[in-house]
């Protein structure tokens, strides 16, 4: 706004002061004795006027800034609202609340232009304002026409939610209120762009990441055993976006590793259901702790959100890793098996997209309530791993007589089964029922004997022999070690056979501690960012300033994009990362 003041102005001001003086001032101003006072009085009057230039001039700027700043939150507000807002009520609210309503222009056709994907807002204002010392210069008002424009555009988002499952969230109703904050955090990303436009996944992290079995499938795996899909990372697996496959190259070729499925205590199969044993698993099996990838459905992701319960120890690396993979480019080949497999619907083939795709967002939310913990393995190519465990699976099937005969007379037939252990007649047996297993346990540490799990009773190796000779028996499979492990645990083989030492290479000689899960969580975390992936972080009930809250900065994209929550504050951290994900900018 510019208020239209020339010197020339001025100088005709001034001059049609002096002519408007009294003719008894004009003859003292003749006088030779009055010519200094003369002087002083026009210049007295110059000052007046310039002087109320100014004050005008102060007044004016004052205004117009005032406006100016109550337009520009007025359209940023009103762009920022949901689909569906009344934009220009918004708008009209802020000028009402400023006192400001008489300034506010009418509406023009264009000025409001909102899709469900986008928004453009454009408000004017007039001004006009009355002076006070100006007059005397004959500028009797200022006016001013200002405007301003904001622009809100959500792009094209992929958004994976990396969610601390651990036994600490069942304490203090924190994964009832996570709950309630990333429900309404996905339905505000998905209310705010066009269908389809906005793919979320859902990655679950306790002592592990368990993703879905076409998920494992599609990948280069070294399987060893049936029981769960986790996979064990090396540390140079975290520098990088991208999972290390047997396709990848930065893997050599070499297959990624499946971990072993246990637990540090328990029975015999019951790491599932044993309270004692569950908080222990090395992995988990069950759907709720199973990733969720690439939903465009509210329905789903609300769901598979509902459905997650806590349990085991933290590994954030885990979390991060699999994060970051479901935003690489890379991951595209699995995205073609999981369409294969119904897991993902067919229009998200492009997704994940590629590094810098134009108008796409690719976010990273990492929750954390603690710092990551130890997890145990047993040593790679020790004593408790590959061929000739000691644990055997024998499988028998009830029998039932028909008859017996007189060997080489089979015309003769019986129906006494006491002719069975006449070594003159043959037994004919017909199977009934199912086919059933049995696990034993040999004891190679102490007597040579064989521990039936279930019915807890000992058989001799003599008893051993006899069993296999039985009637019933139909087949005998020593398992492997993965295999074996998979129903018992290292500590339940030591109650069972006195034998400690698998219990001690599991729980003492290849440990993934805290430390060491922190650095690669951190390698992870940069490897994404470097791609361009924004990382938001929250710490959830932390203490503060501890180890927990510095990874979970550190992962951050920026120290802003931090934050802390305590109790149901958690639903503010997910609505002002909502609100950051937004790409809200004024654009004039």
């Amino acid at each position: 706004m510019t208020a239209r003041i020339s010197f020339k102005t001025l100088r005709h001001a001034v001059a049609k002061g002096r002519h408007a003086l009294p003719a008894a001032t004009r003859a003292f101003r003749r006088d030779e004795h009055g010519g200094a006072t003369i002087m002083a009085l026009v210049f007295f009057l110059i000052m007046i006027a310039a002087g109320g230039i100014a004050v005008d001039m102060m007044r004016y700027e004052m205004k117009r800034a005032q406006i100016q700043s109550t337009l520009d939150s007025a359209v940023l507000a009103s762009a920022g609202a949901p689909y569906g807002s009344d934009h220009r009520a918004i708008i009209e609210d802020y000028f009402r609340v400023a006192n400001m309503s008489d300034y506010l222009a009418a509406e023009n056709e264009e000025d409001i232009v909102v899709t469900v994907n986008s928004a453009s807002v454009t408000a004017k204002a007039d001004m006009t304002m009355s002076t006070y010392l100006m007059k005397l210069s004959g500028i009797k008002e200022l006016r001013n026409t200002g405007g301003s424009t904001a622009v809100r555009k959500v792009p094209k988002l992929e958004v994976v939610l990396v969610l601390d499952v651990s036994g600490s969230m069942g304490s203090n109703s924190k994964l009832v209120n996570l709950k309630k904050a990333a429900k309404e955090f996905v339905t505000s990303l998905l209310n705010g762009s066009e269908p389809g436009n906005t793919v979320i996944s859902v990655v679950p992290f306790s002592w592990s990441v368990s993703p879905s079995v076409a998920t494992f499938e599609a990948l280069a795996v070294d399987r060893k055993h049936e029981f769960s899909t986790c996979i064990r990372f090396k540390a140079n697996d975290h520098s990088h976006a991208s999972l290390a496959t047997g396709n990848s190259g930065f893997s050599s070729g070499q297959p990624l590793d499946q971990m072993i499925y246990t637990a540090l205590y328990g029975n015999f199969d019951e790491f599932s259901g044993s309270e004692s044993s569950s908080d222990y698993r090395s992995c988990y099996a069950n759907d709720y702790m199973e990733i969720l990838p690439f939903s465009v459905s509210e329905t789903e992701l609300h769901a598979k959100i509902d459905s997650l319960q806590a349990s085991g120890n933290t590994s954030g690396n885990q979390g991060m890793i699999w994060g970051a993979a479901l935003l690489d480019p890379s991951f595209r080949q699995i995205t073609d098996d999981l369409i294969a497999a119904g897991e993902v619907a067919s229009s998200q083939a492009a997704i994940p997209s590629n590094y810098g795709t134009a108008e796409t967002l690719k976010v990273a939310v990492v929750m954390g309530d603690g710092q990551n913990t130890t997890s145990y393995f047993f040593s790679n190519g020790g004593q408790w791993r590959g061929q000739n465990s000691d644990l055997y699976e024998v499988k028998s099937q009830k029998r039932v007589f028909k008859y017996a005969y007189r060997k080489n007379k089979k015309d003769k037939i019986s129906y006494d089964q006491s002719k069975c252990s006449n070594n003159s007649w043959e037994c004919v047996y017909e199977s009934s029922g199912e086919i059933e297993s049995a696990f034993y346990l040999h004891d190679n540490y102490g007597d040579n004997r064989y521990y039936n799990t279930e019915e807890g009773e000992w058989l001799s190796s003599s008893d051993w022999d006899d069993l296999q000779d039985s009637d019933e028996f139909v087949s005998m499979r020593r398992l492997d070690w993965e295999e074996a492990w998979g129903y018992m645990s290292p500590y339940y083989y030591y109650q069972v056979t006195g034998d400690p030492n698998a219990y001690y290479d599991y729980y003492y000689y290849d440990r993934l501690d805290g430390s060491e899960k922190d650095t690669r969580m951190k390698a992870s975390c940069t490897a994404t960012k470097n791609e361009g992936v924004v990382v938001f972080s929250i710490g959830f009930e932390i203490d503060q300033g501890g180890t927990a809250e510095q990874v979970l900065k550190n992962c951050a994209s920026s120290e802003n994009h931090y934050f802390r929550a305590e109790g149901i504050n958690i639903n503010d951290a997910f609505s002002a990362i909502a609100s950051n994900v937004v790409n809200l900018r004024l654009t004039q």
